[in-house]
């Protein structure tokens, strides 16, 4: 017999893991599919699940509507991917695409841009933020966290704390694109609705006073920041956020 080097992966229960996740490795059994040579790909059916998604969210990169637009039946998508859930899978592996080139021998500056990209990403792609967390890791987010580790490394920290430290980072991207996200714009605002500007500065006319008349006034004078009223929102909260989450980390490193 043959020894198994180390860097070989060890053999798996393939039925046993959850959807899309051999798949999305390329680990996949074909080897008993028959009839016909399949017209179409799956990296078609992933590029198409793609532009739903862009274009609508990610409800819309179903199969029903991926086949719809490819011009095959449902039916004829499961040549291709088991399930919808495999389909999610395989569709946020590729949108994640491929992690930032991070400068070496300054573990904060790569840290920092990491979390940059990874902002920028959920921005330019915010149905990302809909994945459910339960999804498995797959190539393409398992090099982010690659890179990440790699220059945390450097830090001298055990493996969990490096872990810790990746999770906050990855947690302020998302909660600062899921803002961003959910937050429209007074220009926006406008846009949808002429008098909404009027509307905007009787709510905040509204809250200051109910707001100082019960003692909040630490709220109201917050409420008066002019970046409450700028027509794009600021990247100062996400900047000033990553800055305090990197002090943290490089406090606790030099303890």
């Amino acid at each position: 017999m043959t020894p198994r080097k180390s860097h070989d992966p060890v053999p798996a229960d393939l039925e046993a893991l959850p959807p899309g996740l051999a798949a999305a490795w390329g680990v996949v059994d074909t080897g008993g599919r028959r009839g016909p040579k399949p017209a179409h790909s799956v990296e078609k059916i992933i590029a198409v699940a793609t532009e739903l998604a862009d274009e609508e969210g990610i409800a819309a990169a179903s199969l029903p509507k991926v086949a719809a637009r490819i011009g095959v039946t449902t039916n004829a998508l499961y040549r291709y991917v088991s399930s919808k859930e495999e389909l999610i899978v395989l569709l946020a592996d590729r949108a994640w695409g491929d992690p930032p080139a991070l400068p070496d021998g300054d573990w904060r500056e790569a840290a920092a841009l990491w979390s940059r990209r990874l902002f920028e990403r959920f921005i330019s792609r915010p149905w990302l933020l809909d994945v459910p967390t339960t999804v498995s890791l797959t190539p393409h987010n398992a090099a982010w966290l690659n890179a990440l580790i790699t220059v945390l490394g450097s830090t001298g920290m055990a493996a969990q704390q490096t872990l810790n430290c990746a999770y906050l980072l990855d947690s302020h991207a998302r909660y600062g694109a899921n803002l961003r996200r959910n937050t429209p714009t007074p220009a926006a605002l406008r846009r949808a609705n002429p008098d909404q500007q009027r509307a905007v500065r009787a709510v905040r006319v509204f809250l200051d006073g109910q707001l100082r008349s019960r003692d909040l006034n630490a709220v109201a004078d917050a409420m008066e920041d002019p970046m409450f009223l700028s027509d794009e929102p600021p990247l100062d909260g996400f900047e000033f956020g990553l800055a305090r989450i990197l002090d943290g980390i490089e406090a606790y490193v030099r303890r």
